[in-house]
This record gives C-alpha cells, structure tokens and sequence, in this order.
C-alpha cells in the first residue's frame, strides 16, 4: 500500500477529494462524472458488492469516480470475471457482471472516443531491429537499473532549445508505464493493454496489440535464435507475453502467477536468454472486507526462458506456504504468511550471479525477515543468498481483526523502486536502494549486503515511495514523491546523493506547482489546491552526462543540472497537443517510468492516471523540434 505503488492502487489523495466533495473528471471532458442512481441496472449489485470499499475509498481503493474515467467497462469484466477482482463477484453470471461494469464507469461496452490503434500506419513495415549501447531497452536502460544514459546524442548545452518533435495519443485516458527504444523502433504500453511498436523518428505505428490485461511495465526487447527478436510485455493479471518485435504476432504466452489477486506492476528484466518477472499482487485491497479470508499471495521472482517461455525457477519471498492460522470473531478463516510482494523491476549482478529485488511489507500479523528489505537470489537457481531488512514488523492489520489483535501494525515502508548497482570510481561496486521511509541506503555485494551507509532524506509516509532512481558514476538521483502538504513533509524535490558515501551534495526544492489544466477544468484541489496539482515527483528519474531529468504530479517535465541541481528546463505537458494518430492528445500527471532518452530524443509519458491528473500523451521532444 504505498505511492510508490501509485499504479500499484495509489489512491489516497483522490480519496481524500472525493471526502472533501470535490468532483474528479478526466482534463478535456465536458461532462462530469455520472452520478449513481439506485435505478440503474447494476446499481443493486454494486450496492453489495462494491460501496463498502469504492464509496469509501482508501490508500489503494480507487473511488467509482475515479474508475469511470482510467477503466472501460471491458476492463472491468475482465478484472471481475478472470482477475484481481474476482473475488467481490463470486457467483455472478456473465449478465450480471457486466451490468455492474456498466454501472461503475457509466460506459457501455465499445462506447469509445479512443484513438483508432490502426491510425497513422507506417507507410512500409519495420524491417530490422538491431539492439545497439545508445538504446533504452527495458526499465533501467541496463540490467543494473542506473536509468543512465550516457550516449544520449543530447549535450548539455542545448537542453534548454528542447522543443516537441511530435506527440502520440494513447488509447485510453491513461499514459504511463516506460518507452523503450531499440534499434529504431519505440515500444510502449499502457492501461489499456493496447502495446504498440512506433517508428522512433516520426512516431507511425507499426503494428499494435491487445494484451491479456492492463500494461503497468516497461518492455524488454531481445534476440531469438531464428535471427528474430521478441518484445517482451508482462500483464498485471500475471502473463508473459512474447510478441514478434518487428510485427507483433504472439511467439509464446506464459503464466507467470494466477494467485487470483495478481498484479504485476513490474517491468521483467532480460539478461543472458532469461527474463526476470517480479511477482505482485493486490490482495491487500481485500483486507478492507471484513469476510475475506486473508491472505495468501506470496510475492517472489520467476525466472523465464526467453526462447520458449519456460518457467526455469520460480521463488517466493515467503519460504513457508500460507496455511490456516486462526479464526476472526466474525468467523471469518485467517491465513498466512503472506505478502512481501516485488513491485519493480529485478537488477541483475553479472559478476556475482545473483539478481536482486526490493520488497514490500507483510500481508497479515506475521513478521517476516524478507519483508521490507533488499533479496539477493541466486541467477541460476533463484535460491535466497542473502538478506538486507531495513524496517522488521511492518505488517498489515486485516478488517477481520480488532486493533488490539494487530500488536506489529507498521507504516507500509515498502522497497518500491529497483535497486542500483553502480560500479565506483576505485572499481568496486555498491548496490543503492530507496525506501518510502524517505531513506537511501547503500549496501556492500561483496559482503553480503553489508550496510555502507544510510541517508534520509526526508520524513516518509506509506506514500512516499517513488518509481525509480538514477545513477552516474559519482551520484544517485532521488525525486520527492510525497504529494500532500502535511507537517514536517516538503512536497517534492530532487536529491543528489553521494554514491560512495551516501552525503547528500545537493538538494533542490520544487518550483511551486503551476498546473496548464487548471481548476476550472478540473477541480481536483484540497484546500489550497495543492493535491491535484501537486508538485511531487514520484516518477523514475533519467540521466544523461551533466543532466537529469524529472517529472512531476503538476504536468512538468523539467531538466536539472547533475553537478549542483540547477534547473536547466522547463515544460508544461498539462496542455492538449495534436497528436499523429489523433486529432488530440491531452497532457496530464507525470509518474512511473515517465521518460526515457535515446538517439537525441527524450520520450515522456504525461497522463499518469495513479497521480490525480490522467491523460494519454507521449512527447516526444529533440533540439529545437527537429
């Protein structure tokens, strides 16, 4: 339950708009929001099923509101009937559950306004793919997550003539997950589960492809034996998918996990013919249900043969498998252990043979070692070799429970981001990781996750987490992700953080939040307007040499000098572009893994709808929009 999961169910301050009776509609609507109606057909089994958690939404409960505008009625019978919500529509007939689809998002089914995925084809089909150093493949660029870019075909000095090349509408009001480019050829994804391989250059369309379910990952590219190469595309329903990368037809499918609360929200990481699939889920949602026998999802890593999508080894972050530990006082069955899910993507260590993950907290009352901390995994056999735990006893309280049964309640400090591993100056390596404690820590390989040193950097909250670091070889850079004004909390930020010594060397304040949507159109703010156009930034951070770049909640993309923080640019994506696909696309909240740069382009994502602000634009920005 965290921000850092904010695609992972991040909802606490849309929440907290809904309580304050603020209206939440997607930026360009013209129309609000249907209100429920008890006459509506769908609204008895909402009533039901549904009210107790979406009319009172908290931290990973989405409002009804909310879901009309980031969900299709589709979508919500596939995650009814074969996904994480199948437990709320148990014994439901297919009529049924569409009815209540209907009625949550006030759509009927194909009822569409979305961008044609077969607009703007590209006149000839790609032809070769060829993976090269100056690409982003995957989530961190590198199979050590470092979101470093150093051959970027951008120089310092002209990152201020940035200007839009052209921009590319997503189907869907939602645009997050991470851009990756290989060989002249961009892939994206979003919630909507439409993939799309794009021509880099002028963002035609290739080819695109309706995946199992929504899309919250980056995409890794690599070679087949055939001379081929695939596009590889998790779903958060628990699939590996393996597209042909050059047309998109389907290679191999595979099951990652079918825990029935699957929700994959990382990205695989591809290395040496293995992909490595962090394993998540949504079961906490449940605990909010009082009758939900809680829990059973444990979190872990499967490792897939890339050629065949063969599981070689699949390992969990809980040993123990859950069994029945007791009964509520309402009669409601208790399992465990459970929970420790990865959320983010693997990082893979060459020299040592191990990959290793962040995790999140505990799912019930149980205390578990891996909970909280940093795992390394053997490469080879996915056996546990060590164990860095930042915060023991961080568990969750079931609704099932009084708050006397929860004695080890914690603050959801999970490891959402992926670790770093970065080798230093004097040759050896330090692997970094980031808590939404607000805490960087460095940790020794050589010594078993040996702690180095500890830095905080601000106060932390269960929302606090962000996306992802970046990393060059002197410094780590850390965003500020808390979104909310509160006391002792500073909203948003960028660090730069020793790497070798964990010293903070600098530190620069956001820019007051200036959003081009605008209240008028979308009254989203709290008080002092300050939740809808926040200017948190939560999202990955991307590097190249002397510059980093970074998003914010607000809609601003914005780059930052690496050596002492100076803001370098600035660019509001809160605005409506034409789009090459579409007459429009709209700007939005930037998250997640928003940006990417490669062969003189930076990619963004605007719209993350897990921020407050959805919308569907990928920008594309060069030197001077050329």
């Amino acid at each position: 339950m965290q921000f850092g999961k904010m695609a992972r169910g991040g909802w606490m301050m849309v929440s907290l708009m809904i309580a304050a009776g603020y209206a939440v509609q997607a930026r360009g609507d013209s129309d609000p929001v249907p209100s429920p109606s008890a006459s509506q057909p769908g609204a008895a089994l909402y009533a039901e099923r549904c009210a107790q958690c979406h009319d009172h939404p908290v931290d990973r409960i989405p409002p009804r509101a909310f879901l009309s505008i980031v969900k299709t009625p589709e979508q919500v019978v596939t995650a009814l009937s074969a996904g994480v919500m199948q437990p709320m529509a148990a014994g439901l007939n297919p009529d049924q559950i569409k009815s209540l689809a209907v009625f949550i998002t006030g759509k009927e089914p194909g009822a569409t306004h979305d961008p044609d995925p077969e607009a703007n084809r590209c006149a000839k089909p790609a032809s070769s793919i060829a993976l090269g150093p100056d690409d982003w493949n995957g989530w961190g660029h590198d199979s050590g997550n470092a979101r470093f870019q150093a051959d970027a075909g951008i120089k310092p000095a002209n990152i201020p003539r940035l200007k839009v090349k052209w921009v590319f509408a997503y189907p869907g009001n939602v645009a997050d997950g991470q851009p990756v480019i290989v060989g002249g050829m961009l892939f994206i994804a979003n919630r909507a589960g439409r993939v799309f391989a794009l021509n880099a250059e002028t963002g035609c369309t290739y080819w695109s492809f309706l995946a199992e379910g929504g899309v919250h990952a980056g995409i890794s590219v690599g070679a087949l034996p055939d001379g081929k190469s695939a596009a590889y595309v998790t779903t958060e329903n628990g699939y590996l998918r393996a597209l042909d990368a050059l047309t998109g037809a389907p290679v191999w499918t595979t099951r990652v996990e079918d825990h029935p609360a699957t929700r994959l929200t990382g990205s695989p990481t591809l290395f040496d013919g293995r992909l490595y699939v962090p394993l998540s889920s949504l079961e906490e949602v449940s605990l909010f249900n009082a009758n939900y026998a809680c829990c059973t999802f444990r979190g872990g890593i499967a490792a897939v043969d890339a050629v065949t999508g063969k599981i070689v080894w699949k390992t969990h972050t809980i040993a123990q498998e859950p069994k029945q530990i007791g009964v509520s006082a309402s009669g409601t069955k208790l399992f465990g252990p459970a929970g420790v899910a990865i959320f983010s993507a693997p990082t893979i260590d060459p020299k040592r043979k191990l990959v290793y993950a962040g995790t999140g907290n505990s799912y019930t009352q149980d205390s578990i070692d891996t909970a909280n901390a940093v795992i390394a995994f053997d490469l080879e056999t996915g056996a546990r070799r060590w164990v860095a735990q930042a915060l023991p006893d961080d568990n969750v309280c079931p609704k099932a429970l009084k708050s006397e049964e929860c004695p080890h309640t914690g603050p959801d400090f999970d490891f959402a981001a992926p670790p770093v591993l970065r080798t230093l100056p004097n040759g050896k390596e330090i692997l970094v990781a980031i808590s939404k404690a607000d805490e960087a820590f460095g940790f020794d390989p050589d010594q078993n996750g040996k702690l180095v040193w500890r830095q905080t950097l601000g106060k932390g909250s269960r929302t606090a987490g962000v996306w992802g670091m970046a990393a060059d070889a002197t410094r780590i850079y850390v965003g500020g992700a808390d979104v909310r004004p509160q006391p002792g909390v500073t909203v948003g930020g960028l660090n730069g953080v020793d790497i070798a010594t964990g010293k903070l060397d600098w530190r620069t304040p956001a820019p007051p939040a200036v959003c081009g949507w605008g209240d008028a159109q979308t009254p989203l703010s709290i008080a002092n307007g300050a939740v809808g156009c926040s200017p948190a930034q939560p999202g990955a951070i991307a590097a190249i040499p002397g510059v980093v770049f970074s998003g914010s909640v607000d809609g601003h993309i914005r780059a930052f000098s690496s050596n002492d923080g100076t803001k370098l640019w600035d660019f509001d994506t809160g605005q409506h572009f034409k789009a090459v696909n579409a007459d429009t696309a709209i700007g939005g909240s930037i998250s997640n893994g928003a940006e990417a740069v490669a062969k003189g382009v930076l990619y963004v994502n605007s719209g993350s709808a897990g921020v407050h602000q959805p919308g569907n634009a990928l920008i594309a920005f060069t030197v001077d929009g050329k």
